[in-house]
């Protein structure tokens, strides 16, 4: 069950060390060419597909690709031994836009940390799942990565920028504003926004590693532990075919994959299913003692890497497409890169006034990966738990995209709450809907198309016509010129 560490290949771990920004180094990956187009046709009303945690990402405005490398959302939560979430973190307040609730969470005891059995993983791929038996699964592998060495930082002393950096403090954005005296993300918007501070993202790599492979009808095919786990030989792992009376084993690894419904608290994927993949870890599979998780997930095909998953909302807006390529530890000095030295299409929608999809905020520079620590209770951004309203706790602190969109899809008052009701125990998502007929893709206004029609029958008619004048001038001068070299000359 397990292969060799070679099929996995490690990268070597960046030393502890100040990042010093390099202004010949261009951050890899797709450049915005994809997200500028998705906002051009946002813009015009083509682009409605936009609209949640991860679901539309990779940005593919032409709906061409294949929809089952694309991750939709990545959850993680501790349980206890019944199975039920452990310690969640309960609002008393509601979810303000105008006081957003800064307040430390209260740490848990050691004795309820002891009470903490296994770690919920859920990560779902293939968005608006209508048709299960179109699905094509085989060719892909998906992956979750857990860090469970790198430092995070859950301080909210706030920092000063006029203050000098310490080494490993990471990158900061040029800013000649005179009021952004506060260094961005602080200690307390890191905790808040998201789930913590990570003082050296170099030093970000996975010490686990899981892989899924599944069979096109997104059952299990097979789970590989390729590296981290105490518990990790084919003895350690169950994989779970019938979920009757299933209950969480605090002595193996569970998995389960299959159809179900869509998770993400949003309309627009309302009645409609995805591919989920579930797997229940014990705790004392980790090394001991381990607190502090950085999780994050990724699609491949073969060798290539496709997609990205982190913290909910991060790589689906268009300033952030390019990351999905990248390993975490590069994503802090690749955002400044581009911020410092923007690529022509970015650049030319920063002067169309794009700022609000393409300009980069002072608090951008962190990698994407999703923060989880059994030191505070369970709930976003502390992991997430299916029940967490993102939509409204990220607009929050700035990211509004998912807000919008949810009043445009859903109607007011918006939905918070899922459209099925969650089970209580594994694999805890709802009930798949059935199967029905693919709804055909948003199209063009008919006057609009045939304006379209109008402009390419134009563009054609004047290629012709151009092409037509050419040849008929060409040939007048070639007969002129031929005339005057024949003509004999004239007599004195």
């Amino acid at each position: 069950m397990t292969p060799p560490l070679t099929a996995f290949p490690r990268h070597p771990v960046v030393p502890e060390v100040a990042m010093i920004p390099d202004a010949t180094r261009r951050p890899s990956g797709r450049r915005p060419i994809l997200a500028l187009a998705l906002a051009l046709a946002g813009t015009v009303g083509l682009a409605p597909t936009a609209t949640a945690s991860d679901h539309a990402d990779p940005i593919d405005p032409f709906n061409k690709e294949r929809l089952e490398g694309g991750i939709t959302d990545l959850f993680v939560f501790p349980v206890l031994a019944d199975g039920s979430p452990a310690f969640p973190f309960e609002r008393t307040d509601g979810v303000s836009l105008a006081s957003p609730d800064v307040k430390p969470r209260r740490p848990l005891s050691e004795d309820e940390r002891s009470k903490i059995k296994n770690l919920i993983v859920v990560l779902c791929v293939r968005r608006a799942l209508t048709e299960s038996g179109t699905l094509r699964l085989e060719p892909y592998s998906y992956r979750v990565h857990m860090d469970t060495h790198t430092t995070v930082d859950f301080d909210d002393t706030p920092g000063d920028a006029s203050a000098p950096a310490p080494a490993g403090e990471g990158y900061m954005f040029s800013d000649t504003n005179p009021q952004a005296k506060v260094k961005r993300p602080t200690g307390a918007e890191s905790r808040v926004r998201y789930g913590g501070r990570i003082p050296v993202p170099s030093t970000i790599e996975d010490d686990v590693l899981i892989e899924f492979k599944l069979k096109n009808d997104a059952s299990l095919r097979e789970l590989v532990v390729a590296r981290g786990l105490a518990r990790s030989g084919a003895e350690d792992v169950r994989i779970v075919e019938d979920l009757k009376d299933l209950r969480v084993d605090p002595e193996r690894i569970t998995a389960w994959a299959g159809v179900r419904d869509d998770p993400f608290i949003f309309p627009a994927f309302f009645q409609t299913n995805v591919v989920a993949m579930v797997m229940s870890i014990p705790v004392s599979a980790f090394q001991e003692g381990t607190r502090d998780w950085l999780i994050w997930g990724t699609s491949h095909l073969g060798s290539r890497q496709i997609d990205h998953v982190g913290r909910s909302l991060r790589t689906q807006n268009p300033r952030f497409e390019f990351l999905n390529t990248l390993p975490p530890r590069e994503h802090a000095e690749a955002v400044h890169e581009e911020h410092e030295h923007p690529g022509l299409l970015r650049d030319l929608a920063l002067r169309f006034n794009f700022q609000s999809m393409f300009a980069y905020r002072r608090w951008d520079q962190v990698p994407d990966v999703m923060v989880f620590t059994t030191r505070f209770p369970v709930g976003f951004p502390n992991g997430r738990l299916l029940t967490d309203d993102v939509a409204a706790l990220l607009a929050q602190h700035g990211d509004t995209l998912l807000l919008e969109l949810s009043h445009h899809v859903g109607g007011w008052p918006r939905a918070t709450s899922n459209d099925k009701p969650f089970l209580p125990t594994f694999p805890y998502l709802a009930e798949p809907w059935e199967d029905r007929e693919v709804p055909a893709p948003p199209g063009l206004n008919p006057w609009n198309k045939a304006k379209l029609v109008g402009i390419v029958a134009g563009l054609i008619a004047f290629l012709v016509l151009e092409n037509w004048l050419v040849a008929v001038l060409y040939h007048r001068r070639k007969l002129r010129r031929r005339y005057v070299l024949r003509r004999p000359p004239q007599e004195a």
